[in-house]
């Protein structure tokens, strides 16, 4: 990647972002990385493709985009800005290290950054309930549209077959919706191998309505 591509504000705002799970509105990200996503820097951003940005009340709310967590994922391997001094540095050397482990472990960045966020969902006799908590851990709102490749690692050690049969049992409530995603040339390996079958549908989002 080419270090002269963004500066410092923008570098924190979109690494800012991933680690807070890809979304954040400007006083999260006052809070959490010291500056705000606004004017040139989110102009920039918003042109590149790699942030989409919008009013929530009186704060902006910003999302990564896909092609944004592709650029924080190619930013595992990059070096630090000029003059960045000792910390940016190290901080770049922990990003190496990041990626070496979800190399390793087969891991995408969105689900690292999910299941280090969101501690996993453990045990209980309801694995609806689980699962429910699970889906609102990953959902911003109601009727979020969310994979399953994401849900799965946070429900524990509970057998893939019983997930499988409790989201079957799910769908049939009024408020729990399991769809097929669209565009199925977006799909990964794993999207697939994550999908439930319903009446011989392979179905990889889940959307509840209501908490």
């Amino acid at each position: 990647m080419d270090d002269t591509t963004f500066g410092a504000p923008e570098r924190a705002s979109l690494l800012g972002l991933m680690t807070l799970g890809g979304a954040a509105s400007n006083p999260e990200l006052k809070e959490h990385v010291g500056t705000t996503l606004n004017g040139k820097a989110r102009l920039l951003l918003n042109q590149r493709g790699l942030v989409t940005s919008g009013k929530q009340g009186r704060a902006y709310h910003h999302t990564l985009t896909d092609k944004g967590w592709a650029w924080c994922v190619a930013e595992l391997t990059g070096t630090a800005p000029a003059r960045s001094g000792s910390i940016g540095r190290t901080l770049y050397g922990v990003l190496g290290l990041i990626k070496g482990y979800l190399d390793a472990a087969d891991l995408s960045l969105a689900d690292f950054v999910v299941t280090a966020r969101e501690p996993a969902v453990t045990g209980g006799d309801d694995l609806a309930g689980t699962i429910r908590e699970a889906y609102w851990r990953l959902a911003r709102e109601p009727q979020d549209w969310v994979l399953l490749t994401r849900l799965r690692p946070l429900l524990g050690d509970a057998p893939t077959d019983e997930v499988d049969e409790t989201l079957r049992r799910m769908e049939l409530l009024p408020d729990v919706h399991l769809v097929p995603q669209a565009d199925q040339k977006t799909l990964t390996d794993d999207d697939r191998k994550a999908a439930v079958l319903v009446n011989g549908v392979s179905k990889h989002l889940l959307a509840i309505e209501a908490r």
